[in-house]
């Protein structure tokens, strides 16, 4: 009688160590990262401003930069923006010859706006209004595309406001496809805009839309750092006047472009792009701070937030991979001899920091430690991810910190069932 019990505690001391010790814990491991770091002060001579990391939309300084305020002729990079679409998607050809409306031949020939005045009754190719609408900000040009596109001005302003919420802007006030005030297109108006409307965007929307255009269409920048457009025998200088060789240019600023925009109520405005030090920067100036008659102060005061990014920013290795890292905390792990195991990054991650910032003062810390991994575990298993920490105000609206996965540094061996068995033996009698 006695062998007999014996032989069935063995049996039930044995079927509990097949059972898994941890079968609800197998929920996904996860890091999150948290800095405490300092971000050099900037000022910004304008009414709202901004400057972003072209890649990946990190802010890098930011004056009031979510006040929605005029942008002038600044609007058409977002029309731009639907007109290398329309061409990527073929619905615009750039041999396509295009003939003025009697409203955009009537508005060319207004010269106290910027304008290449039409021939009456020539038809142009898309491929040179794009580039006059780019390099001059030529009204009429954008005007005679967006009715190439959309069959008519209304209807391309109805893209335009769908684009941006596609972007997750909706505090836009988009009325026209140039962005004039409504003052010059008469009875031409966008249905329920007033005359005394124009277009209206955050410096932040306008940061979104320079960086799609760059993400999307880097060719742009071909044709934004011409400092010329030679147009049916005339020649016109490009607004930008910090492209190389123009007299806004900067030896250590290599600009090469992007808009321009002028008006009563925007001021001077301009989203500019110069890529430096291994990184490319957006930058936006709202209504720029200074004299009226001083043509260049919007020019300045990009120069000026440029070189401070530059002068402050740098890229530095936060993470690289397979490299173990001690701010990484190591992962749970049951079933085995080993409680836990060391974590690696799966990639190399740089990442826009101050220049007085260490990559070590990142401190990654695990959020859920009550999850943990069963074994066996091989080594290189995703056990997974680390969240680089958002620096300063964070990163454009539509963009994240990168996400980076963490994989096992070593492999971990599972419990035999013996192994298990003397486990739950030793732990019944402790």
């Amino acid at each position: 009688m006695k062998a007999k019990l014996q032989h069935l505690f063995l049996c039930l001391v044995l079927a509990l160590g097949f059972v898994s010790i941890s079968s609800a814990l197998v929920a996904q491991q996860s890091v999150a990262a948290a800095a405490s770091v300092a971000v050099p002060e900037t000022t910004i001579a304008a009414k709202a401003g901004i400057a972003v990391d072209a890649d990946s939309g990190q802010i890098l300084a930011e004056k009031d930069s979510q006040k929605v305020l005029p942008i002038a002729s600044m609007s058409k990079l977002l029309s731009i923006y639907l007109v290398l679409k329309a061409v990527k998607e073929g619905k615009l050809s750039w041999s396509k010859q295009l003939k003025p409306s009697a409203l955009a031949y009537s508005l060319s020939q207004n010269m106290e706006l910027s304008n290449i005045p039409f021939e009456e009754g020539v038809s142009y190719s898309a491929k040179e209004l794009y580039e006059a609408s780019l390099i001059y900000s030529a009204n009429s040009a954008i005007m005679v595309l967006a009715d190439a596109i959309s069959g008519s001005q209304n209807k391309f302003v109805d893209a335009m406001k769908a684009q941006l919420k596609e972007w997750g802007i909706n505090d836009e006030k988009i009325v026209n496809v140039s962005g004039l005030p409504n003052s010059y297109l008469g009875d031409n108006r966008y249905p329920g805009s007033s005359s005394a409307d124009e277009n209206k965007l955050s410096a932040r929307d306008v940061a979104v839309i320079a960086k799609h255009v760059l993400d999307e269409f880097p060719e742009v920048l071909t044709t934004a750092s011409q400092t010329n457009l030679p147009f049916h025998g005339t020649t016109y200088s490009n607004w930008n006047l910090m492209l190389k060789g123009q007299t806004a240019a900067e030896s250590d600023l290599p600009v090469d472009g992007l808009k321009t925009g002028t008006g009563d109520a925007a001021g001077d405005c301009f989203v500019g792009t110069v890529k430096k030090n291994g990184f490319r920067v957006i930058t936006v100036i709202l209504h720029a701070d200074g004299q009226e008659a001083d043509t260049a102060k919007r020019f300045t005061a990009t120069a000026a937030l440029m070189h401070n990014v530059y002068q402050n920013w740098e890229i530095k290795t936060v993470l690289k991979k397979n490299e173990a890292n001690s701010a990484l905390t190591p992962v749970k792990v049951t079933n085995s001899k080993q409680t836990s195991v060391k974590v690696v990054p799966g990639e190399t991650v740089k990442m826009l920091l101050p220049k007085s910032t260490k990559a070590s003062q990142l401190n990654f810390t695990v959020s859920n430690s009550n999850v943990s991994r069963t074994a066996p575990i091989k080594k290189g298993d995703h056990l997974g991810k680390v969240d680089l920490p958002a620096i300063g105000s964070g990163y454009l609206s539509g963009t994240t910190a990168q996400a980076v996965p963490v994989l096992a540094q070593q492999s971990v061996k599972a419990l035999t069932w013996w192994q298990k068995a003397w486990h739950n033996m030793t732990g019944l009698f402790s």
